[in-house]
């Protein structure tokens, strides 16, 4: 039925290499174009080398767009993580599952993914051409019409953001979305690195903490430039599109979030009561980070001629567990495409029949993956959200000849 039916992909991502793998298993011919010399480079580099394949958790809560959530709910629901797990599995790989629910490839190396998917591509017989970048799409008799000699019935569009340009990513996506008409929504940067105009952060600089911002809870890194970390990762969606419009965004950071404020209030007077005779960073020092310690009496605005603890006011006190219950940063910038993970914004939702993946706009044209205007939380999400579009698509496609 699908004999043929010829498919291009632009984009030997995680997204693009999946749909060539189930649409060739239903007898469609596929080709992929790359432009890289190698397939799934960003894909080797997420989950620092070991590739966050998906989480157990998956909900709609962990996804995000300018559009509606919601609109994405039955592509999630109808490829769950079980579906996800069982998928893999088939293709050779198991899953080892960590406590925060993320999920890795048992030999945690992201290389097993990628070199999976490349084989399974090309055993079910799909043409993987690398080196090669599709510049000219044009449309014309029923049929796309790739950098003006390659023609083909369908085309899929999987080529994600521009997050990482050192990887090879590019913003051709979201031109070649633009040409068929579809808004694109501006991408900023998301699970990004923050960048704060904060004095005395060399002292800090590498010291990881568990702490909480607006009630959310996770690994915070101090860093030269500002502040990273998991938790950073996940607000930065949300600082992003606040710097879009205003200079600076204030934070306020607990750094002890298992401590209430009375009871590191008592918990400091105690330590007064007994050392009073420790300099100051050494008085913190075995309930705190020592580079940490300094930095919170830096930022605490105890007077310099206070070197000993016995000297410490009950307001001094007060001031240093404000300090560590709030500790304030200004960002002025993220660390910009050139490391995020991924982006926010993409082409538009509403746009697309997400039951298909195909464009409402240009007949037999799709989106899948991250050019789109999804994004999730770290974790597993963003990679999740490019294996479920791409198995909606891969599912749903007719033939051409049906």
């Amino acid at each position: 039925m699908n004999k043929n039916t010829n498919i291009a992909i632009l984009g030997a991502g995680a997204s693009g290499l999946l749909s060539s793998i189930l649409l060739s298993q239903k007898g469609f011919h596929v080709t992929i174009f790359e432009k890289n010399n190698k397939v799934g480079k960003k894909l080797l580099a997420t989950g620092n080398g070991r590739c966050n394949v998906t989480n157990y958790n998956i909900s709609l809560k962990n996804f995000y767009s300018n559009s509606n959530i919601s609109l994405i709910e039955k592509n999630i629901t109808n490829f769950s993580y079980e579906d996800c797990k069982t998928l893999f599995n088939k293709l050779g790989i198991e899953f080892k599952v960590v406590a925060s629910g993320r999920a890795y490839p048992l030999s945690l190396t992201s290389s097993s993914i990628v070199d999976i998917l490349e084989y399974e591509a090309l055993k079910s017989g799909v043409k993987i051409e690398l080196n090669h970048e599709i510049t000219d799409i044009k449309y014309q008799s029923k049929k796309f019409t790739l950098n003006k000699n390659l023609h083909f019935d369908k085309l899929i569009i999987a080529t994600g953001s521009i997050a990482m340009p050192k990887l090879g990513s590019s913003e051709s996506g979201y031109q070649f979305a633009k040409q068929f008409r579809h808004k694109l929504i501006k991408p900023v940067a998301s699970l990004v690195q923050l960048v704060c105009n904060n004095k005395h952060l060399e002292v800090v600089s590498g010291v990881k903490i568990e702490a909480m911002i607006d009630n959310q809870r996770g690994d915070f890194l101090f860093t030269k430039y500002g502040v990273s970390g998991s938790l950073i990762l996940d607000l930065s969606r949300k600082i992003s599109k606040q710097l879009q419009t205003q200079k600076t965004v204030k934070m306020s950071v607990d750094t002890m979030p298992d401590f209430s404020f009375d009871t590191l209030v008592n918990m400091l007077t105690k330590r007064l009561e007994n050392l009073q005779d420790k300099e100051l960073n050494l008085w913190l020092d075995g309930i705190m980070n020592k580079k940490l310690a300094k930095y919170i009496m830096l930022n605490s605005n105890i007077p310099s001629h206070i070197k000993y603890a016995k000297f410490l006011s009950q307001k001094e006190i007060i001031n240093i567990v404000k300090t560590i219950k709030n500790l304030q940063f200004t960002i002025t910038d993220t660390k910009g495409f050139e490391t995020c993970e991924v982006c926010a914004g993409g082409v538009e939702l509403t746009q697309i029949n997400l039951e298909t993946m195909e464009s409402k706009n240009q007949k037999d044209l799709y989106f899948i993956g991250e050019v789109l205007d999804v994004d999730g939380d770290c974790g597993g999400y963003n990679l999740h959200w490019a294996w479920s579009s791409a198995h909606t698509l891969a599912m749903n496609m007719q033939s051409k000849t049906k």
